[in-house]
């Protein structure tokens, strides 16, 4: 399903008959667009959450999608790729489900957190492990700045590409771009804006620029 077609099934709904009275007719298209953002974006969180519950990730499986990058400035086993998009920020870097090589897709790289560089490379297992691994660095915004890479390091031979699957959020999106929603989660993106959208706070048409008379 396109972004676009998710926007048009939510409004359609609200404006239609089987809308509900309270809600039809009250809300522009741009302000429902993003109330589908933050609902969808909170039901990909309640799923992180069940799955640290149960200790099985692969139920963020079907929300993600897998983009081949190459790897740039590859010298010694160090290089980066720049993301196509912001990942999800979910707990544990949990927005990159995985990396691993185009080639081969036993070969993954492990995440480690950017602060516990300093550890491993004071540990003899820092240098003595061969297990390639990744971290993200997000970097300020502006022209010219590549704001979201992935550094790698200890690349194996041979490895020039990598295969990123990864949640994109919602608001990233292009309109006209596939979004993944696993079957029947659209109904739950649905009731979730209507709660959204019923806590919405009532428009203001009280003119404070008019003189207390």
């Amino acid at each position: 399903m396109r972004k676009i077609e998710l926007i048009e099934l939510v409004s359609d709904y609200l404006n239609g008959g089987d809308g509900p009275d309270d809600l039809k007719g009250r809300f522009h298209d741009q302000v429902i667009k993003k109330h589908i953002e933050a609902a969808f974006n909170g039901i990909v969180f309640k799923t992180y959450m069940e799955g640290k519950q149960y200790a099985d990730y692969s139920v963020l499986d079907s929300w993600a999608r897998n983009y081949s990058l190459t790897i740039q400035a590859l010298v010694t086993g160090k290089g980066h790729v720049r993301l196509p998009y912001p990942p999800m920020q979910l707990p544990n870097n949990m927005g990159i489900l995985q990396v691993a090589s185009s080639k081969d897709l036993s070969l993954v790289f492990a995440y480690r957190e950017t602060n516990s560089n300093a550890v491993f490379a004071a540990l003899e297992v820092g240098t003595v492990s061969t297990k390639p691994f990744f971290y993200l660095e997000q970097n300020a915004t502006g022209s010219g700045i590549e704001t979201h890479v992935l550094q790698l390091e200890k690349v194996p031979d041979g490895c020039t590409e990598v295969k990123v699957k990864m949640i994109v959020p919602l608001e990233v999106v292009d309109d006209f771009d596939q979004v993944m929603i696993p079957a029947g989660k659209e109904d739950m993106i649905i009731a979730q804006v209507m709660d959204l959208l019923r806590t919405k706070p009532p428009e203001d048409n009280v003119n404070d620029n008019k003189a207390s008379r």
